[in-house]
């Protein structure tokens, strides 16, 4: 098996992490890499750490030991705000939309940065609404009307407008129908085909074990194993063992 890149070589590499909520000690010394362009998949049990550990790369908890690095520089401690001006693009679990804001309002909030011109935010409004018609049909509707797909769906294009490196996705297929979950697939897949990473956490196997390069499995907030997504099968002994399906 190829190794993923050394945290030297990565986008992101997260070195001996261990983090706490509270007095709750939840990530045991997590590390893990995702390379330029990559999509590496984040799987476990639910309360084993993936979504701790995308907050932790966000700056949103603060890691007690190890660090994070982006582009071989460290960037623990650093607010949110200045990771995702950096290129870090998160999407929690819950989507966070403003859902009293339009769809275009929404997008606005990733769009209006310092230094983009108005050309360039139609150019990006232009190619996100080819990816995703049903926003731009939508594009005068509150946040909060949409379907819980289509949220999902904003939620995503919120993230791309900023133009990101990597984006962190959290359980985005989570409560939604099937043909939801094939369209966030699809969006995974033009993301990967235009050259941003990804790290995914993510309940459905199948989906992740295709839309992956690599895969790595937690168990009580310990990286456990690693893998090539392409040799793997949801029915291989380590994703029974790791995850019980």
């Amino acid at each position: 098996m190829s190794a993923p890149p050394t945290p030297a070589e990565a986008l992101v590499a997260v070195e001996d992490v261990h983090t706490f909520y509270g007095k709750s000690h939840v990530l045991h010394g997590v590390s893990l890499c995702v390379g330029r362009g990559e999509v590496v998949g984040l799987l476990g049990r639910n309360g084993v750490g993936k979504s701790t550990t995308l907050k932790t790369i966000m700056g949103l908890l603060g890691p007690s030991r190890g660090k994070v690095l982006f582009e071989g520089q460290a960037i623990t401690g650093l607010p949110a705000h200045k990771l995702a001006r950096m290129g870090i693009a998160y999407v929690p679990e819950d989507r966070r939309i403003f859902k009293l804001l339009t769809v275009m309002e929404n997008l606005r909030t990733g769009l209006d940065r310092r230094g983009v011109t108005e050309a360039r935010k139609q150019e990006l409004l232009d190619k996100l609404f080819a990816y995703f018609p049903r926003l731009a049909e939508r594009r005068s509707q509150a946040g909060g009307t949409l379907s819980g797909g289509e949220q999902q769906m904003l939620a995503i294009a919120r993230a791309m407008m900023l133009e990101p490196k990597i984006i962190l996705l959290d359980e985005p297929t989570e409560g939604l129908m099937p043909r939801m979950v094939s369209q966030i697939k699809e969006i995974v897949e033009v993301l990967h085909r235009d050259g941003v990473a990804i790290l995914l956490v993510e309940q459905n196997v199948p989906l992740t074990l295709e839309a992956c390069q690599r895969v790595y499995f937690m168990e009580k907030g310990v990286v456990r194993h690693h893998a090539l997504a392409s040799e793997l099968t949801v029915d291989d002994a380590v994703v029974h063992q790791y995850l019980g399906v």
